[in-house]
């Protein structure tokens, strides 16, 4: 009997990073990363009420943050951008990210802060990472990705 459902694959959901400019926006697939998990960090209101047994949690706010890694490739325009904040020590650097689910052109766009972590932790190849954490609001949308699947064109629908 054939399974009932089908999984994603960790490459259905990629990641393209703005290497133009805000005005003329070029979205290009971040390549050659060995993570990218999104974590959600929320933030709660927690009480318990004299009368209750159990205490409530209401989520009441995100700091939202992508782990990145990534082995550097000579070339590779994404990799300088973020080889240079941590080369240089840069402060108040930001990028933006679009995360395109290829099997529904879902997206989603946000800004995120680069905050760096470590370098050369390889001996194989010489390693970047650190965090991307959220530095505004997701606009949802949809996305078209190019046949060779390396850029990808947003369409925005909404801010939340």
């Amino acid at each position: 009997m054939a399974n009932a459902f089908k999984i994603y694959n960790r490459a259905d959901i990629v990641n393209f990073m703005n290497t133009g400019t805000s005005q003329a926006p070029v979205y290009t697939r971040m390549q050659g990363f060995t993570e990218g998990g999104k974590s959600l960090n929320s933030s709660t209101y927690d009480r318990r009420y004299i009368d209750e047994k159990t205490e409530r949690s209401t989520v009441t706010g995100y700091s939202t943050e992508i782990a990145y890694s990534f082995d550097r490739i000579v070339g590779n325009e994404i990799h300088e951008t973020i080889a240079n904040v941590h080369d240089n020590e840069l402060v108040g650097e930001s990028v933006s990210i679009l995360t395109v689910n290829t099997k529904t052109n879902e997206a989603r766009l946000r800004d995120y802060s680069i905050i760096p972590d470590a370098d050369g932790d390889s001996t194989d190849a010489y390693t970047y990472s650190g965090t991307f954490h959220a530095d505004g609001d997701i606009t949802e949308g949809t996305a078209t990705v190019s046949a060779d699947g390396m850029t990808a064109t947003f369409t925005p629908t909404a801010s939340i």
